[in-house]
Order: structure tokens, then sequence, then C-alpha cells
């Protein structure tokens, strides 16, 4: 383990926020931003993110399966985005998926899109990996520092809380775009909550830190990226009341390996953040 200064602002200046399976998160003075601290070291961080285990974990455990029922939400979220209208056009779009998991997005970018684009997703973790190509998806692992080819779109879901420094590579992916290529991110939007008031669990170490709607949008813009579209949707692991949801979650409290949280009313059920931006100057800030 390491102690770090806040990768967003650089300030040695944080205090307690919350603790969680004997890791500490800070809450920096200056701008705001949640980070574990101290986080492991960045080739502990690799290991993990090929394998996504920590300790006595099992590999089969963590890596999961597809899930078919993400697919519907995806689709949901790229109608809100108006991908369609994008896929309408009279070209082809290339698209990346970093940490593409299983490839839900990916199967869902490919149906929606059809043969208006093509897309690839980059996973490092070999199980997943395996089975998305048993489903016919192009997904792949390569090196993204030294990775010479740019795309119209680069998508990273679930990712950002995963970085030890998300602007360094933010400003990688930036430079992977085409002009006027787009992001489209997917992260929470809790660094502005109270302690008590941020969904639990936090998934110590593997989150290594938690941003905000306003600190996401000022990097963007700091590396040449025009904010397009922001929208907040509720978190999964909050059900809207209902008998069928209440059953569930009595089901999820005694079946083994699942957790029932029975959270129908929570303070801030909407920081399922999903941002979409696009370059707008071949000059990308740099950033260290």
């Amino acid at each position: 383990m390491i102690e770090v200064d806040c990768y967003n602002c650089k300030s040695s200046n944080h205090e307690f926020y919350d603790s969680e399976n004997g890791h500490t998160i800070v809450k920096c003075i200056q701008c705001g931003l949640l980070f574990l601290n101290p986080r492991p070291g960045d080739e502990e961080i690799s290991r993990v993110s090929k394998s996504r285990v920590y300790k006595a974990d099992e590999l089969p455990k963590v890596t999961g399966t597809f899930k078919e029922d993400l697919k519907e939400i995806y689709l949901s979220r790229l109608n809100d985005f108006n991908y369609a209208i994008m896929f309408n056009q009279k070209k082809r779009f290339t698209w990346l998926d970093i940490n593409c998991g299983h490839g839900e997005f990916v199967e869902t970018v490919s149906t929606l899109g059809d043969k208006q684009i093509d897309i690839i997703g980059l996973e490092p973790n070999v199980r997943k990996l395996e089975q998305a190509r048993e489903r016919g998806m192009d997904v792949r692992f390569f090196d993204l520092s030294t990775h010479q080819e740019k795309y119209d779109v680069i998508s990273a879901l679930n990712v950002y809380s995963h970085l030890p420094n998300p602007p360094k590579d933010i400003a990688r992916w930036c430079e992977m775009l085409n002009e006027g290529g787009e992001l489209l991110l997917q992260t929470g939007d809790t660094a502005e909550l109270a302690a008590e008031h941020h969904h639990k669990p936090y998934s110590l170490p593997d989150h290594l830190s938690f941003t905000s709607k306003k600190l996401l949008i000022e990097l963007l813009e700091k590396l040449g990226m025009k904010v397009i579209q922001v929208e907040k949707y509720r978190l999964s692991q909050y059900p809207i009341f209902s008998y069928l949801e209440l059953l569930k979650e009595i089901a999820r409290f005694f079946l083994p390996g699942h957790v029932a949280t029975f959270k129908f009313s929570p303070e801030h059920p909407d920081t399922d953040m999903w941002i979409r931006a696009k370059k707008i100057s071949n000059n990308t800030s740099s950033i260290e």
C-alpha cells in the first residue's frame, strides 16, 4: 500500500471520510475528491485488473457471467443519448469499449448500430474476454499507452473508480479519438455526498476514488472536450418500491451469496452518472 495525494488537484491536504474492510477513504480539502489512501501500488492494481481477485476470493465467483438484463438497460441509455440518430448517418463508426467485461454493452451497441458500427471491446480479464469471444464479439486486450488506432467513440462504463490516475487515463483516451470523436463515460456522482448518505458498500480497495459531476466536467473541459449531455439514473441497488420488489428483497435476504438492502427511499438514489463529451480541439491538454 502507498500513500498518495489527490490526483485531481495535487493537494496533500485531506481529511478522514469513511472506512471499510480495513481501508480508509479521505476527502480532499481543496477540491472535494474522495479517494482511497493509502491505496494498492500500481503493480498490484494491474494484477487485480486482470483477475479481479483480492486476497482469498475465487476467480469464478468474482468474474461472473454475461448478464442479459443489462442489455435492456444499455439500450435505454443509448436511446437517451440519441445514438440511434448517429447510427442513421451514412457512414461507419469505430467504437472502443474499455474494460468491457463480458461484453453486454459491446453486444448492445453492435445490435443497435448494425452495419454502421465497428465496435471492439477491451478487456484485461482473460476469463471475461474468452466468454465474450464465445458469443461472437470482437474483444481483445492491448496496451492503451502504445495503441496507435483512433476511434470515433470511446466508452468506459464503471471504470473511472478503478483507475489509479483518471486524469492521465482519460487524457490518453482523448488522444485516441478522431477529430470530433466522443467519449461516453459512466461513473458515480457521489463525491459531494456526506458519508452517511454515500451508497454502500464502497467495495474497497477495488474502488480507488469517487468523483462528482462538477469535477468530471471540469476535467473533460480541461482536456479539450465539450460536454454535450449528462444524465443521472437511479442506482440498481435501490429498487422502486412495489410488492414484487419487496418479495425480491426478502428472497435476497435469505439466499446465500445475495445482499438485500430494503432501501426503497434512500437520500440520494440518482447518482448513476453518464456523460457524453465531444472532442473539439486537436490540442488536447496532457495531464501528468
